[in-house]
């Protein structure tokens, strides 16, 4: 079983990894007919478009549906993969449930980190003021904004057209990050190694 487990995490790593290729050979328009490309897609394009119906999700005009199959993917493989393992090392079956607030958490830290870096480039982008239509620039006010707009109102400008609204959504990320979610990090952990010793 704990064979079963590894491969099963290892094989969701690699799989991903499939993934973030595929989506980011789509920004530089490759040959679609090189065997490279053929295969690739015969293996990813199946998940992206079933990700597309099941999480028709876009923001900023920006399709998010293969982040969400990414994150998807990756929680399914950490929680059935390292299910099976703490399993086949006699942890009972009660382990699973932290395990699976552990995913969970994991989930959410990485959703705070593409905040986090999404409100970093657009703190720096209002120091720096740069061109509108940059395209990089449009997709990270696209996708900051709809976070942003309810604070609009509550804070001015700061020097130099620092955004004060980007300023204090980057600290409150980082606070339920470092707080929270690192807090609640250590006390699942400490769970589950109370039940399944030496995790």
């Amino acid at each position: 079983m704990s064979f079963i487990g590894d491969f099963i995490y290892a094989a969701a790593y690699v799989y991903v990894l499939l993934i973030i290729i595929r989506v980011l050979l789509t920004w530089i328009n490759p040959n679609p007919y090189s065997p490279v490309m053929r295969y690739l897609s015969m293996a990813v394009d199946p998940v992206l478009r079933g990700g597309r119906r099941l999480f028709p999700f876009t923001l900023g005009g920006i399709d998010f549906s293969p982040v969400l199959v990414i994150i998807a993917l990756s929680l399914a493989g950490f929680f059935i993969g390292r299910g099976l393992v703490l399993l086949g090392h006699g942890a009972p079956p009660a382990v699973l449930l932290p395990l699976l607030a552990l995913a969970l958490i994991s989930f959410m830290d990485q959703i705070a980190w593409i905040i986090f870096i999404l409100m970093s480039l657009r703190v720096l982008m209002s120091l720096v003021n740069p061109a509108p239509y940059n395209p990089v620039v449009m997709i990270v006010y696209g996708l900051t904004e709809p976070l942003l707009a309810p604070l609009r109102g509550f804070f001015l400008r700061g020097p130099g057209g620092l955004d004060f609204r980007a300023l204090i959504f980057l600290a409150a990320t980082l606070l339920v990050q470092h707080v929270l979610l690192g807090r609640l990090y250590l006390l699942t952990a400490a769970w589950i190694g109370r039940l399944a010793p030496g995790f």
